[in-house]
Order: structure tokens, then C-alpha cells, then sequence
């Protein structure tokens, strides 16, 4: 997300206008003439502003669009704008589209080319391709670039929903239904749908919100993807092999599991390595991991006979401080719960090389297949 320039519109059209200047000035047709023109000749609504290059019949006119904003869906639409005002004026000169923003990113240009767009931003990307020009040039960071809102769309509230539509991407959610589903409030429900739309991730059509980019969704959540904030046990069990097993479903059977986050009943889960081995083994990696609260703790201390360590663990148990993430799981077996496939996922994902390649296993055996013909 890029941080909005704290400017009125027409200084970020000025500013627009001087980087178009410096870009093109360069160019050997810009030294035959290089004109903006910032009142174009259009019947009813008209672009930002006009490039002029060239003469004769070398010319050719850029038509620019300004937005403040750099998202896809703005971009998207600034594109469908300046192709719309091409094509009702200026019938007898070349025409070439191009947005400009603060920021573009690589899911915009994206959008731009697909669209046969030019696009250039302030940070210094830009692509122009029209007669024997051509202009690419990419830089490393965005001088614009906040996390505040990629931090807000997987904070651990805002991921109770992503998890919810990922894992049920067949059907359409309404906000009251997909509050209730999450446990978080209708408002946070709302917010998560603007930037799941704004960002190109979900559509939203008559108040139902969807996911229609899941993959592009999970790839950019991984990379921004912070394990849960939690209270981390270090334990120790002097059990192994069956008879620790053993014990593991016999915690979960005699104690029953919390299936709402009201329930009193202790609320314990199997996680990252323990999770993928149930749900699709792959990484021979030792120990067990858990999310439990602390009821679920005292259950897995009783059944497995853990004792503290600050090293030598094979007993890794992790109590969130956002509950969330019992939501959504999977009972692999009759009695057995574990983290949710995109939990499971993340979780892996973010452990490591080993636990990079588990990921990768889970999602083909077990979330490819669910998503297959939807992405």
C-alpha cells in the first residue's frame, strides 16, 4: 500500500507533469517538441493532461491520467478512463495511454500491460512503448511504501476472515454471515472486503464479498506473514513413537475440544509439523507442536507428562494471544483436531527451508485440489 502524498490534486498533477518532462526529455523525438498541454480539446470528460511529441508525422500525443492512489482497482479504472477519452477526441493524431501515481505496483504495471497501458510513478517506474519508443525502467524500493495497511489486512483479527474465504472459496459471503463465521465485528469484516477489492484479491458483487485471486492472496500473506503472537512452552516427554501418539489422541478424546471459542472445554490443536504429518506428511522433522490455551496446556502436561525445558524440547506448545486461530480447523481423525490448511501453511512457511518445502507439499496434496478451476 502506498502512503498517500499529503498534497491537494492539482500539485500532484503538476508533479505528475514535471516527471513526465523529465522522463521524456531524453528521447530524440522530445528534442522536435515536447509539449504539455494541460486544457485538452475533449467533448465532456478529459484527461489530466496531454504530452505532445514529436511533429508531422512522427507525432505522437501521450494521454495522461493522474491518480493518487496506486491501487489495482484505481489503476484498473484509470486505464479503462484514458482509453475511454481516446476514443472520443483526437481522431487525427497517434495516441498513447498512460497513468500515472504516486506509486505503481507490480500487480498494477501488471494491469497496465495487460491493458496496453503506458504507466510511470513518482518512485521512478515507468513502461512507454509506442512507435520506436521504448521506456522501462524499474527501481528497488517505493520512497511512498507503508506497511501500516498490509499489516492491517493480515493483522490476527483481519486473518480470521482471510482463512474463513480462502478455505470456502466456492461460495460468495455476506458481512453478517462472514462476521459471525470470524468472531470479529462488521465494521473490520467491511475493511477487509475494501482492501481485498481494492487490491484486486476479492470481488464484491449485490453485498457478497469472494475471493477471486487466491493464490496471489497466499503468496503475498506468506511473505508478510508474522507467526502468532504467543506464551511459547519449551517441554520435554520422555514418550516416543506409538506410545506418544497414543497419548497425543488420548488427550484430545478424554478432554473433548472447544468447537466454539465460548465453549469451556480446553482448546488444543495440533500445528505446523504435527499438523502437516496428519493432514499430508512429507518432512521427517522431530518433535510436537500445539496451540493450546491454558487449559489445553495443563491437558497436554497430564497426557504427555511434559516437564519445562530451555533446551533439548521436543515439545514445542504455543498459546496464542488471539484465539482465532482455533477457528477453522480440521478433525483428520475421529476425535483429532489441527490448524487449518492456510494455518498449517503459513505456519510451515514460515520455519524454515525444511518447513518451506512441507508448505509446498500441503498446498499441492491438499489446497491445489480444493482450488483447482477457481484461480
Amino acid at each position: 500500500m502506498l502512503k498517500k502524498l499529503k498534497i491537494s490534486g492539482k500539485e500532484l498533477e503538476e508533479r505528475a507533469i514535471d516527471h513526465m518532462r523529465h522522463l521524456l526529455a531524453p528521447l530524440p523525438i522530445a528534442a522536435k517538441r515536447l509539449q504539455i498541454e494541460q486544457q485538452p480539446s475533449i467533448h465532456g470528460p478529459r484527461p489530466d493532461f496531454l504530452v505532445n511529441l514529436g511533429s508531422g508525422s512522427e507525432g505522437w500525443t501521450l494521454v495522461c491520467e493522474v491518480k493518487s492512489d496506486g491501487q489495482p482497482r484505481n489503476i484498473r479504472y484509470a486505464a479503462l478512463q484514458v482509453r475511454d477519452y481516446m476514443s472520443r477526441g483526437l481522431k487525427n493524431q497517434r495516441l498513447y495511454p498512460v497513468v500515472i501515481a504516486p506509486y505503481i505496483s507490480p500487480a498494477s504495471q501488471a494491469i497496465c500491460k495487460e491493458m496496453e497501458v503506458g504507466y510511470a510513478d513518482l518512485a521512478g517506474n515507468s513502461h512507454l512503448a509506442f512507435g520506436d519508443i521504448y521506456v522501462d525502467r524499474q527501481v528497488a524500493e517505493n520512497p511512498f511504501h507503508r506497511r501500516r495497511e498490509q499489516r492491517s489486512l493480515f493483522s490476527p483479527k483481519s486473518a480470521r476472515v482471510l482463512r474463513v474465504l480462502l478455505t470456502n472459496l466456492l461460495r460468495p459471503w455476506k458481512v453478517e454471515e462472514l462476521a459471525r463465521r470470524s468472531r470479529v465485528s462488521f465494521g473490520l469484516v467491511s475493511n477487509v472486503t475494501r482492501m481485498l477489492v481494492d487490491r484486486e484479491f476479492g470481488a464484491a458483487k449485490r453485498g457478497d464479498i469472494r475471493i477471486i485471486s487466491p493464490y496471489r492472496l497466499l503468496e503475498e500473506w506468506e511473505s508478510a506473514y508474522v507467526p502468532l503472537r504467543s506464551v511459547r512452552k519449551l517441554c520435554y516427554t520422555a514418550l516416543h513413537g506409538q506410545k506418544l501418539q497414543a497419548a497425543i489422541e488420548e488427550a484430545f478424546a478424554v478432554n473433548g475440544f472447544a468447537k466454539a471459542l465460548s465453549d469451556e472445554l480446553p482448546k488444543l490443536l495440533l500445528s505446523s509439523f504435527s499438523a502437516a504429518r496428519w493432514l499430508a506428511p512429507y518432512a521427517r522433522v522431530s518433535g510436537e507442536y500445539f496451540y493450546a490455551d491454558e487449559d489445553g496446556e495443563q491437558v497436554l502436561i497430564n497426557h504427555l507428562k511434559l516437564e519445562s525445558v530451555s533446551r533439548g524440547e521436543n515439545v514445542v506448545v504455543d498459546c496464542p494471544t488471539d484465539d482465532g486461530v482455533y477457528l477453522e480447523n480440521i478433525e483428520p481423525k475421529h476425535g483429532v483436531h489441527c490448524t487449518g490448511l492456510i494455518q498449517t501453511y503459513l505456519d510451515l512457511h514460515a520455519t524454515g527451508e525444511r518447513g518451506k518445502e512441507a508448505a509446498v507439499h500441503l498446498r499441492e496434496q491438499k489446497i491445489d485440489p480444493t482450488w483447482k478451476g477457481l484461480a
